[in-house]
Parts: structure tokens; C-alpha cells; sequence
């Protein structure tokens, strides 16, 4: 019996990967908005009925089919926080490599961490590194607890967290510096989908409210580490 469970599960994940690698290369071609369950199907030789067996929804189908997209985010996060020497440069550093990728990529990332269906973005995260269990890497604690959240709330408290911890943050201000800085992030991307705003300027402005919000929340006598760190990282 389990032979064969073994079997079916081999067989579920190939038909996936032949859905999801369809769906990739449509948004490769033609663009994420191109991406349709029957277009899908047809290219991986499917019928819709048939994909609709294995994914929820379009939704579904698109977020694992654009997380490649995320690997190559996280890979780059990896080696931007390399030599942070603290919680508040990984901070700063994590704040700039995602702005850098969500403004190259805007559709993509805001499906990826700002959409309305995210709540089971989590459950999809995990069910994508079971499909391609080679992408996971070791990593530091922080970030791989990162990189298996999809919440953009939850992955952003992670760092701040790490601030309350070593003493630059006090926790009751957290919260409210996270939802800040998320929501006027989020407005960000949709003026540089709708061509408003060059990447470089929404990269720069991004970053100047960063650093100010960051520096009303932080306990005072921290605000020197900040400072000193946002002019190094803004002159790179």
C-alpha cells in the first residue's frame, strides 16, 4: 500500500510541475495578466477539469508558478545581509533588496506578498518547496523562517523582532512602524505598475521613509547606528 501511495504522489507532483512550468512560461511570453486556467491546460496538454484537481484556484496556480521569482529574491537577501553587524542594519538591508526586486517585478511581488487571497500563501510556500525541495538552502534561523512566510506582515515583524530583542525597538511601537511602512510600501508598487514612478525613484523615496519612520521608532540613543548605516547603504 504505501508502494502505491508512493506512486500517486510521484504521479500528482509531475502533473503539477507540467501545470506550473505551463503557467510560467505564459508569464515569461506574455505577461502575469496572460496567465488563464484554459491556456494553462492546454499548453501542459491538460484539460482545465484536470487542473483544477490539483489547484485551488488561478491564484494558486499563478503564486507557484512566480516563485522563482521569490528564489532569486532570497537568494539576494542572503548575501545583502551578510555583513550586517546588527539587527538594525539587516533591517535596512532587507527594506532595500526587497525594493529593489518588488519595483523590477511589480506585479509579480504584489501578487506574491500583497494579494487578497494570502491568508493560504503560507500553506502554498510549503507545498512549493515539497514540489522542489532543491531549492531550500541552510540559512540563518531568521531568514529561513522568512522565506517560509508569504505573509508580507509576518516576514517584515520577523526583523523587527529581531530589534525588540536586541533593545532598539520597544515592542509596543512595533506594530504600528510594520503596518506603516507596508502600507505606503504597497502604494509604491502600484505607481510603478502604472508607470508613475521610475524604479530608482520609488527605490530612493522607499528608502528615505524607511529611515525616517525607523528613526522616530527607535530608542534614541540607537538612532546613531541607523543613521550612519542608511548613509553607507544609500551610497552603494
Amino acid at each position: 500500500m504505501e508502494q502505491k501511495e508512493k506512486r500517486v504522489k510521484i504521479k500528482q507532483e509531475r502533473i503539477m510541475k507540467y501545470f506550473i512550468e505551463s503557467a510560467e512560461e505564459i508569464i515569461q511570453k506574455e505577461g502575469i495578466e496572460s496567465v488563464t486556467i484554459r491556456k494553462t491546460a492546454d499548453l501542459a496538454g491538460y484539460t482545465s477539469a484536470t487542473l483544477y484537481n490539483y489547484f485551488d484556484n488561478l491564484t494558486h496556480l499563478i503564486f507557484l508558478a512566480t516563485m522563482n521569482h521569490l528564489e532569486n529574491y532570497n537568494k539576494h537577501l542572503y548575501k545583502s545581509v551578510a555583513n550586517c553587524k546588527n539587527s538594525i542594519e539587516v533591517y535596512m538591508s532587507v527594506c532595500l533588496c526587497f525594493s529593489e526586486h518588488a519595483y523590477s517585478e511589480p506585479d509579480i511581488f504584489e501578487l506574491l506578498f500583497f494579494s487578497q487571497d494570502r491568508e493560504k500563501f503560507e500553506e502554498y510556500t510549503n507545498q512549493y518547496y515539497e514540489l522542489y525541495p532543491s531549492k531550500e538552502k541552510e540559512t540563518p534561523q531568521f531568514l529561513n523562517t522568512m522565506y517560509h512566510l508569504n505573509n508580507i506582515y509576518s516576514r517584515s515583524f520577523t526583523m523587527l523582532d529581531n530589534c525588540i530583542k536586541d533593545g532598539y525597538l520597544n515592542e509596543e511601537n512595533a506594530n504600528d512602524f510594520n503596518d506603516i511602512c507596508l502600507r505606503f510600501t504597497k502604494t509604491i508598487i502600484e505607481d510603478v505598475k502604472k508607470d508613475n514612478m521610475t524604479k530608482a525613484e520609488a527605490i530612493q523615496i522607499t528608502m528615505k521613509y524607511y529611515y525616517q519612520l525607523f528613526g522616530f521608532y527607535l530608542k534614541p540613543k540607537y538612532k546613531h547606528i541607523l543613521e550612519d548605516y542608511y548613509k553607507k547603504l544609500m551610497k552603494k
